[in-house]
Formats: C-alpha cells, sequence, structure tokens
C-alpha cells in the first residue's frame, strides 16, 4: 500500500502575460493604426515563488490568505493543472480537486453522458463510473433528467451534479478551494455530510476557505500566503495568528482598501451562546469576528421574519475564543440589547430565532451559529 504524502521544494510557477504598452492617440483611427503596428510585449509573471511544504497521512492543510495571494493556484499546482516552472514536487497517493465543479461538462451532451465526461476528467475508468451513475444521479436528484441536455439543467442542477460526480470515489488525497456553499437545505445538508465522510476518510486534505472557523476546525497544520510567497508553515494556531498578525498589518497600511471576500465584504462568524430578557429589552450574549481578525459592528435578530437592529452593543474580552482561533484582538465577545415593541417576554419570541451579524451596523446579513443554551432557553420559555 503506498503512503500518502506531499512534498514541495522550492516549487516556482511564472506564467506568460501580454502587456499592450501604454498610448494615448487623438483618434479612433490612430489607435488602431497603433494597436496594429505596435504589438503586445510578452514578459513572466512569477504567481507563486519558492514555496516548500510537507503534508503526510493524517494532516489537514488549511492555505491561508487575502483574494490573490495564490491559494487558488497552489493548489492547481499539486492537481497538476499547472506544472511548476522551478523547483521539484512530489504528491503520492490517488488525489481528487474540489476546484471545479464543471471541469469535462459539454452542454450539448446528455446528463448520463456527462458523468462520463466528467469522470475521464478525473482520470476513473469508465467501468468504475458506469457502476455509480444510478447512485450519482439519485444524490444530485437527477433520475427524471438523466437523459437531458446539460445545457438544459439550471445552475444549481449543473452544480449538484459536478460536486455528485467529484464525491463519488473516496481518494487518499482530497484538494479543495471553499466548502460547498450554495444548494436548496436539503441538499446542502447532504453534501455536508458526504464532505464530512469523505474528509474523514482521506488520508491528506488541502482546503483554502475563507472561513477561519472551517479551517481551525478541520485542519492541524496551516500555510500562509502573501503575494505567492510562503510567509508562514506550521501548525494550525500559530498560522492563524500569522494570517490574523499579516491582515492587521495590512489593514493599517492601506485601511481604505479592506479585504474583500467573492461575496462582497468579509466573512463574519461566530456563536449565540445565551439570551435573555431584562427590564424590557433583549439581550443576546456570545462572540463574533471576521475573516481577518476585524471585529464586526452590525448585530441583529430576526424574529418571525422580522429583523430587529441593536439598539446597544457592548464588547467584551474573549481570551478563549482569542485562543481557539489565533485572533489578535481578544475584545471579540459582546452583549446586544435589542428594543422589540410588544414582546414582553423571553415566550412571545418562539423558537425560530435567528442572530445576524455583519462587518455594516445597516446590513448584517450572515447568521450567526446558535448554542443549545439559546433553543432550550426558547422552547424553555414555552
Amino acid at each position: 500500500m503506498t503512503t500518502a504524502g506531499i512534498v514541495l521544494e522550492g516549487i516556482s510557477l511564472s506564467v506568460p502575460l501580454y502587456v499592450q504598452p501604454e498610448r494615448r492617440a487623438r483618434s479612433w483611427i490612430a489607435m488602431l493604426t497603433g494597436a496594429a503596428f505596435d504589438p503586445p510585449r510578452r514578459v513572466q509573471a512569477r504567481i507563486l515563488d519558492d514555496i516548500s511544504f510537507q503534508a503526510g497521512e493524517g494532516d489537514r492543510v488549511a492555505i491561508l490568505g487575502r483574494n490573490g495571494a495564490g491559494k487558488s493556484t497552489l493548489l492547481r499546482v499539486l492537481n497538476g493543472v499547472y506544472p511548476p516552472t522551478a523547483g521539484a514536487m512530489r504528491v503520492n497517493g490517488s488525489c481528487q480537486a474540489l476546484l471545479n465543479m464543471s471541469l469535462g461538462f459539454s452542454g450539448e451532451a446528455t446528463v448520463r453522458e456527462n458523468i462520463f465526461l466528467r469522470g475521464t476528467a478525473m482520470r476513473l475508468k469508465a467501468a468504475d463510473m458506469r457502476d455509480k451513475i444510478e447512485s450519482i444521479l439519485e444524490f444530485a436528484g437527477l433520475q427524471e433528467k438523466s437523459s437531458h441536455r446539460l445545457r438544459t439543467l439550471s445552475s444549481g442542477q449543473k452544480m449538484r451534479l459536478g460536486f455528485a460526480i467529484s464525491t463519488s470515489v473516496q481518494h487518499d488525497i482530497i484538494l479543495m478551494d471553499e466548502w460547498v456553499g450554495s444548494g436548496d437545505s436539503d441538499f446542502m445538508a447532504k453534501a455536508t455530510a458526504r464532505m464530512q465522510d469523505r474528509m474523514g476518510g482521506s488520508k491528506i486534505v488541502v482546503l483554502a476557505s475563507h472561513s477561519v472557523g472551517l479551517l481551525r476546525d478541520i485542519c492541524n497544520k496551516g500555510i500562509v500566503l502573501e503575494q505567492g510567497k510562503l510567509v508562514y508553515a506550521g501548525d494550525i494556531l500559530p498560522a492563524l495568528q500569522h494570517y490574523h498578525g499579516l491582515m492587521s498589518m495590512l489593514r493599517m497600511q492601506d485601511p481604505e482598501g479592506q479585504e474583500t471576500s467573492s461575496a462582497g465584504g468579509q466573512l463574519v462568524y461566530g456563536c449565540a451562546e445565551a439570551i435573555s430578557f431584562e427590564d424590557g429589552l433583549v439581550l443576546v450574549r456570545g462572540w463574533i469576528t471576521s475573516t481577518n481578525g476585524e471585529p464586526p459592528q452590525g448585530l441583529a435578530l430576526e424574529v418571525g421574519g422580522e429583523r430587529y437592529q441593536s439598539v446597544g452593543l457592548e464588547r467584551n474580552k474573549r481570551p478563549d475564543v482569542m485562543r481557539h482561533f489565533g485572533l489578535g484582538d481578544p475584545q471579540c465577545g459582546f452583549i446586544a440589547r435589542f428594543e422589540m415593541e410588544g414582546i414582553t417576554a423571553l415566550s412571545e419570541l418562539g423558537e425560530k430565532v435567528r442572530v445576524l451579524g455583519g462587518m455594516s451596523v445597516e446590513r448584517p446579513s450572515t447568521p450567526l451559529r446558535v448554542a443549545p443554551a439559546v433553543t432550550t432557553a426558547l422552547k424553555g420559555a414555552h
């Protein structure tokens, strides 16, 4: 049996770029003439620079870094999509990358045919895929669409199909760029359970994500990238501390250029740990932080589909949370007060309560995890 392992020694990746010289043209004819007789110049851009690290069986490696740091590119190098232009790389064991769910798909082929096409792109044998077709269609909820052309499916259905195919086989090594984050609630529950099963059965997992809480819960090692360079590699807690320190330094250097995620803002995560009714106000206690460790400013309470903004937000120190996530600022605890007209007791809230957080005071929209104590308190109030 082959021992799974990843070894990178001084890996670099350079790609050619074609740059058109800047010019000022007095007319569109002059501009077109200049473009025709002044071809773009070819330059080499270094995307990854001298990266070295190792991962062995049992390792769950987090890749940390702001947008554009090289996280996705490194995953593609590990998967063999981009051969390194310098250095040495050894990847032992079967490897599956959850990077591009639509790789190998053809819009003109049927759903059933695309299962074989995607399997070929994954370097799987047709005989192996044939035995998995029905279970893949069932998982994706596409049994009745098996003979339809792929282009007739919605984007959500295509995503479900790609995920079902990609996770149909257990591999020694899983490379993953972000957690599955779309689909209806039933599919998300199935997808999360399958990913947990696949990750548990893999010998090595390498995961890039903006969700620091997820990385802390899953990974035991971490590497931090900045502008394509490896700035830290080691255990997950020091890696998180290094990442938050780097983000704090970048914020101070450029306070206007805040790190943003693909969703349009920093990702927020936290937990509502307790809820009570005091002096005519609903009080929620817990902790909250963001992708880069900056304290979110917005908190809201959603009851029965109606949203209430916090009328008072008190910060407090939570050294336990700070140590767990490697944060640089212990002021991640909160007590939020909500004034809710017509509510005179906790029992009037009902059990379907959501606590929302966000970087913006006006539009907090990220649901925080609700601790069992909150659920118990709400049920016990009835």
